[in-house]
């Protein structure tokens, strides 16, 4: 070690960085990593191995596995990259090598970031940058960020001061911050809505022998994913689109994803059920003391019922009574998620390309971009919603990281 390095402090001194190619190469780390996270409070659950092995073994087909772990003096883990690259072909550009996130190009992970012990983020840009300048990527496309990422702030600044090309955008979200009490958290929302919260699972009672069930035990995961399947999809076919659950990758991981979260006790799956029958179903994760949102469904024939909503209601009150601070929409700032007084806050898209191809391939798109925003504003809205509808049936989904709340939820 030579003389300059030995006066650094510990969290500034280089960080080695290696490689893992697959899954099996991580186990020896693993209990690191899990370590590491709990360190890291702010930290969601999307970054747990847990989530993101299920997402590999669901959608990883194709893809080049490179999750990168940074290690200290003393070679003890100081921060993890969950990394992998794809390749995107393009109809007017040569195939392009993109590296992204693990757990996103799915639409099914939200609160992505980079894994990094206090005190470490800038000998961990660092060491991520020299990785990068000589990797084989031509874009680098971090997609649903945390707002607060110390790394992404970083990664940002400091490619531009390499020259490289460097866009970023906001995605919306949409948090319930909930106070010690449920009759705390009922007068922060309008009369109208407290009103309704009583009224509807009262009318509800009134009509129909009414079950809250949540999933406890293993052996009820396939009836509890079934109910969820099967209403999540009546919704969307109803409305002549395909729905999330269309796609057989996604009941797979949904399948690994539940198993592995019930293990930890982080799973949140719930049916509402009116004389014996599934109306109404959430599924949900719970991580320290916040509840995260997944997918939801209803069966439409007891729209009138409200059973969504009800579903919902209880749900929030669940979480306040154990103790859960956070109830996490996820994805998308809607009405319908406003209304349970929840605040808008944002995720970050990062997207770099060095000189070249990646560097010209950002710059079309965001031309392109320019070119729908004007289209919007010019456009009928007929015109734009049969556009929207279009482009997702051609996707396979709904095109969205998580639905948008089933009507009866309004």
């Amino acid at each position: 070690m030579s003389a300059q390095s030995s006066i650094l402090p510990v969290e500034e001194r280089p960080l080695s960085v290696a490689e893992h190619r697959d899954w099996a190469g991580l186990q020896s780390i693993r209990a690191c990593w899990s370590n590491l996270l709990a360190q890291l409070p702010g930290l969601s659950i999307f970054l747990t191995p847990e989530w993101l092995f299920s997402w590999w073994r669901a959608y990883g087909e194709g893809k080049d596995f490179c999750v990168l772990v940074f290690s200290g003096p003393q070679s003890e883990v100081v921060g993890i990259a969950p990394l992998y690259f794809e390749r995107k072909k393009s109809p007017l550009l040569p195939e392009l090598r993109v590296l992204r996130m693990i757990g996103d190009g799915s639409n099914d992970s939200d609160d992505l970031d980079f894994i990094v012990k206090p005190g470490y983020a800038e000998a961990v840009t660092h060491a991520l940058l020299d990785w990068m300048r000589a990797a084989p990527w031509d874009t680098c496309e971090f997609n649903c960020l945390a707002s607060q990422s110390e790394v992404a702030a970083l990664l940002a600044s400091q490619s531009r001061a390499l020259g490289w090309r460097v866009e970023s955008a906001l995605r919306p979200l949409a948090r319930i911050n909930f106070p010690a009490t449920w009759e705390q958290y009922l007068k922060q929302l309008s009369s109208k809505e407290r009103g309704k919260i009583g009224h509807r699972l009262r009318r509800l009672q009134a009509r129909h022998a009414v079950r809250f069930r949540r999933c406890e035990h293993p052996d009820e995961l396939p009836v509890f994913l079934d109910a969820l399947f099967s209403l999540h999809q009546k919704r969307w076919e109803a409305r002549g689109e395909p729905g999330t659950f269309a796609q057989p990758e996604r009941r797979r991981f949904y399948v690994d994803m539940t198993r592995e979260l019930f293990r930890r006790d982080w799973l949140e799956l719930w049916l509402l059920e009116v004389d014996g029958v599934s109306v109404a179903s959430q599924i949900g994760m719970r991580y320290g003391s916040c509840f995260y949102a997944l997918q939801e469904g209803f069966d439409s024939a007891y729209a009138a019922d409200s059973v969504g909503y009800v579903l919902r209601s209880q749900i929030l009150r669940n979480c306040v009574d154990s103790g859960a601070r956070t109830y996490d929409f996820l994805y998308g700032d809607q009405e319908s998620k406003l209304r349970w007084n929840a605040q808008v806050g944002h995720y970050l898209d990062l997207h770099l390309a060095r000189s070249g191809l990646g560097a010209f391939y950002l710059a079309g798109r965001q031309a392109l971009r320019s070119r729908r925003k004007w289209l919007r504003a010019h456009l009928p809205a007929g015109t734009i919603k049969m556009l929207q509808s279009l482009r997702r049936s051609l996707h396979g989904g709904t095109g969205k990281s998580k639905d948008t709340a089933p009507a009866d939820t309004a």
